[in-house]
């Protein structure tokens, strides 16, 4: 594994007047509580141990599988805050409903691609945030139209099933009438 030097910033907080600087344990619990009002509530059965960096970061991880969650983000996160928020920001919608396997549908991995770019715009002032790899941003661009004409479509789904990994067909035609059948089978299907 390669050293990885890590920005201070990230874990640090300095006391202010009225509190603390921001670190990512406190944007953790920003992107939370912002998920949360946006898509439902999470699934508390499941508990945060905190983020670390890892060489093939980002994504989320359960050791021992005792339903416990580390986010563990890429090592080029370590030296930049927006990086490291925008990685974290992405991995906080699989928080809502863990499933304790790497098992996101298409759909899911969308949510997240497009809560990381809302996040990053809504709390930085930075709305060109975008995935770079293909597979992402190919699921963003199927997933960003819904949600950018309702926002709320994700809550309602989540009202009907809370994890994203067993919404169902149906479901799905439910809540979007419009979307072929092709659409809605990319959007339940496994994310690659």
């Amino acid at each position: 594994m390669q050293q990885i030097n890590i920005n201070n910033d990230l874990l640090v907080t300095q006391r202010l007047p009225d509190g603390y600087t921001w670190t990512l344990a406190s944007r953790l619990s920003d992107m939370l509580y912002m998920a949360e009002e946006l898509f439902g509530p999470r699934d508390y059965s499941y508990t945060i141990l905190g983020i670390e960096f890892v060489d093939d970061g980002p994504r989320i991880w359960y050791p021992g599988n005792r339903k416990h969650i580390i986010i563990q983000l890429d090592p080029s996160a370590a030296i930049d805050m927006s990086q490291a928020c925008y990685q974290l920001a992405q991995e906080v919608v699989h928080l809502l409903a863990p499933t304790g396997s790497n098992d996101a549908n298409n759909f899911e991995e969308g949510v997240s691609c497009y809560f990381a770019a809302y996040y990053m715009n809504e709390r930085f002032s930075e709305p060109n945030w975008h995935p770079d790899a293909p597979n992402y941003e190919r699921v963003l661009n199927r997933v960003a139209p819904l949600l950018d004409t309702d926002i709320s479509c994700v809550r309602r789904l989540r009202n009907e099933q809370p994890s994203f990994s067993k919404m169902s067909q149906e479901l799905i035609s439910t809540i979007f009438p419009n979307l072929t059948p092709d659409n809605v089978n990319f959007l339940i299907k496994k994310f690659d």
